[in-house]
C-alpha cells in the first residue's frame, strides 16, 4: 500500500498527528494487538503530508535506526496509504502466523500480518515471495541473510537483522 521507497518523505508523512512520547510497547503480544487496534480505530488510516525534515525525533530500535512501527503506534506518523488520490484504504490484516524456529535454543517467531500490511498490500508478498498456505515455505536464516523470504526487506527497507539485540523483534515466543 506504501507507494514506494523512493518518495520524498514529505508525501509519506502526515503532520496531523501531534507526536506522543511514549516508548513503553510492554510485550510483543500487546504491541501488535495494539498496534492492530490503533490502526482500526482510526476513521481515515493514513492521508496527508508533514513538515518534518529529519529523522532525529522518531523512535530508534537498538542499531539506532528509525522503528517506523513505533513510530506509527506512538502517533509520529500516519502515513498515505496511496500516492494516488481517491485511491480506497485497506485496513490492516489482523492475523498473527507462528513460524517455529529451527534452532533448538532460538525463540520461535510471530509474524504479525498488521503491521506488515499497514505499510504493504498482500499482492507485494503473496504468492511471489511467500505461498500463503501453512508449512508451504521452508524459511531458513542464512536465505534470509541472502535476501530471501523477509530478506527482501529486512535489511533493505526494513529493520536489519543485526545488531544480535534485533533478533527479538521477530523470535518472541519462547520455547518449551
Amino acid at each position: 500500500m506504501l507507494g514506494g521507497c523512493g518518495e520524498s518523505f514529505d508525501q509519506i508523512i502526515n503532520a496531523d498527528l501531534p507526536p506522543k512520547k511514549t516508548d513503553d510497547f510492554g510485550q510483543a503480544d500487546d504491541y501488535y494487538e495494539k498496534f492492530y487496534k490503533e490502526m482500526s480505530n482510526r476513521a481515515v488510516l493514513r492521508k496527508g503530508t508533514t513538515e518534518i525534515r529529519a529523522l532525529d525525533s522518531l523512535p530508534k530500535d537498538t542499531a539506532g535506526n528509525v522503528n517506523w512501527t513505533a513510530a506509527v503506534v506512538s502517533g509520529y506518523i500516519n502515513p498515505k496509504g496511496s500516492l494516488e488520490a481517491g485511491v480506497e484504504e485497506e485496513p490492516p490484516l489482523h492475523l498473527n502466523i507462528f513460524i517455529e524456529a529451527k534452532v533448538p535454543l532460538m525463540a520461535n517467531v510471530m509474524f504479525p500480518h498488521s503491521i506488515h500490511t499497514y505499510w504493504l498490500s498482500c499482492n507485494n508478498c503473496h504468492p511471489k515471495i511467500f505461498i500463503p498456505e501453512a508449512g508451504a515455505n521452508p524459511i531458513t536464516m542464512d536465505e534470509i541473510f541472502k535476501g530471501q523470504w523477509c530478506g527482501r526487506c529486512h535489511g533493505k527497507v526494513a529493520f536489519t537483522f543485526w545488531p544480535r539485540e534485533n533478533c527479538v523483534r521477530c523470535h518472541i515466543i519462547l520455547k518449551g
